[in-house]
């Protein structure tokens, strides 16, 4: 197996979702099912909204569809995964790229990637915090090493997947190579490989796709399916989305530390 776990689910659709007229976050709902074919049409309906205390910390819709009765699924909202406590891109439910106004970089810290950029700073998570708080060091190995995966600098990775997620990302499979073989046991240098990529990453609306795609080479979950209202279909691992927006600063962070498996490139203009 390539990646930490194969995903248990056959299904991960994202869409946007959007404030109704009461202020409530409601998922865009697609047109067609994910299970269509060709000129096959259907009728896609809310089943319910299961509510979640992690992830997106709002609702979220289960749907169902009237040619395929069998197959309820999830609509996730952007950035976020089947399963995850914190998302994979800090992205607005509408699914814009938030970024720190002052940096222009996309807030990590409010992402999974937290761990890995505390780590790389050296900061190393309490071995135990208040109930609330998500901080403590377990969980900040255990997102250390989903965060290898999803980057393609895990060194459990076979080559091939390591390729492949190298060109998901759009960075050169050499800069993944060089942060495996820094990866080590000390968290610090973890840290700093998984954030050397993130630096690399171009960024532009596409990069939650291209996560996404990342994610599913490494086994983390299914191939990612996104709702495009715009275009009324399923996009499935190609570029596109809606444009980045700044945000306030966020916690304030330095760049990695100088025992960083590669110096960070500069982002495109």
């Amino acid at each position: 197996m390539a990646g930490a776990g194969a995903a248990s689910k056959r299904v991960f659709a994202t869409t946007a979702y959007e404030a109704d007229e009461e202020g409530v976050l409601r998922a865009v709902l697609p047109s067609r099912c994910v299970f269509a074919s060709g000129p096959e049409s259907c009728s896609l309906g809310v089943d319910h909204y299961r509510r979640r205390k992690t992830g997106p910390r709002f609702p979220v819709a289960v749907v169902r569809c009237s040619a395929h009765p069998n197959n309820r699924y999830t609509l996730y909202p952007p950035g976020h995964v089947p399963y995850g406590r914190e998302a994979v891109t800090p992205s607005s439910p509408s699914g814009v790229l938030l970024l720190d106004r002052a940096t222009e970089e996309p807030v990590w810290e409010a992402t999974v990637f937290a761990a890995a950029v505390d780590a790389a700073e050296g900061e190393g998570w309490p071995s135990d915090s208040p109930w609330q708080d998500s901080r403590r060091r377990r969980t900040q190995g255990r997102r250390l090493d989903f965060c290898g995966w999803l980057l393609g600098v895990h060194p459990g990775l076979d080559e091939r997947s390591r390729e492949r997620i190298a060109t998901r990302l759009g960075v050169a499979v050499m800069r993944l190579r060089e942060a495996a073989r820094h990866w080590g046991a000390d968290w610090t240098t973890r840290g700093a490989a998984i954030v050397s990529v993130l630096l690399a990453i171009s960024l532009g609306a596409s990069l939650l796709d291209r996560l996404l795609a990342a994610g599913a080479v490494a086994e983390l979950w299914a191939e990612p399916r996104r709702w495009e209202a715009a275009g009324g279909s399923w996009v499935i691992g190609r570029s596109g989305g809606p444009e980045r927006a700044a945000l306030g600063r966020p916690r304030s962070r330095g760049p990695p530390p100088t025992n960083s498996p590669a110096p960070a490139e500069p982002h495109p203009p």
